[in-house]
């Protein structure tokens, strides 16, 4: 294989990924939908409920971030589930990674309920990393990092209602940066388009 063959292969796939980051909006659609359903969250753990209670709702919530996500969607003029793009199944994938660690959730849910959202904001931050390399995001990259991290010691010593502030702050960050990160591409884009 030439050199040269490598080289259109990248290209290709860059066009591929900036051009699906563009039509996904880097997948803003769902930091919206988290944003607002972590506010949800955050009233949940701030009212005066039972632990086991408080749980409860976080899980509901987390079952309703893909029709929020799609709601968003629709705003955003976002097709979610286009099939145009070979990345599309990819993003999918590593959307639904992060069902796999959902028994630690669970887990920590009946043996260590005061912890729970921690652990799950843990899961979720850390769910963020494939994103960096689908959708050319350093946002993406620098959330997974910090967001387990913040999360663990935030949970650790500080409890419930300040995990779920943080990821409520970091979810609003996510989305300026987003917004940001989409004017760039979308710029990028037209220009890689018209030397065509």
């Amino acid at each position: 294989m030439g050199m040269s063959e490598n080289g259109t292969k990248d290209q290709v796939l860059s066009h591929l990924k900036v051009e699906f980051a563009v039509k996904q909006k880097k997948g803003l659609p769902f930091i919206m939908a988290s944003a607002v359903l972590w506010t949800i969250m955050l009233i949940a753990f701030l009212a005066n409920l039972d632990i086991a209670t408080k749980n409860i709702i976080a899980m509901c919530c987390s079952a309703l971030l893909m029709p929020v996500g799609m709601l968003f969607g629709k705003i955003l003029k976002v097709n979610i589930f286009g099939k145009d793009n070979p990345l599309s199944s990819l993003s999918i994938v590593a959307a639904l990674n992060q069902l796999m660690y959902l028994p630690i959730v669970l887990w920590a849910m009946y043996t260590v309920p005061d912890k729970m959202i921690m652990v799950y904001a843990i899961v979720v931050g850390a769910h963020f990393l494939p994103y960096y390399w689908i959708y050319f995001s350093p946002t993406y990259f620098y959330a997974s990092i910090i967001i387990p991290i913040a999360s663990l010691i935030f949970g650790i010593y500080f409890g419930q209602v300040i995990v779920c502030v943080a990821f409520v702050a970091f979810d609003i960050i996510i989305c300026i940066l987003l917004c940001l990160e989409n004017k760039q591409a979308e710029k990028y884009l037209k220009a890689i388009t018209s030397k065509e």
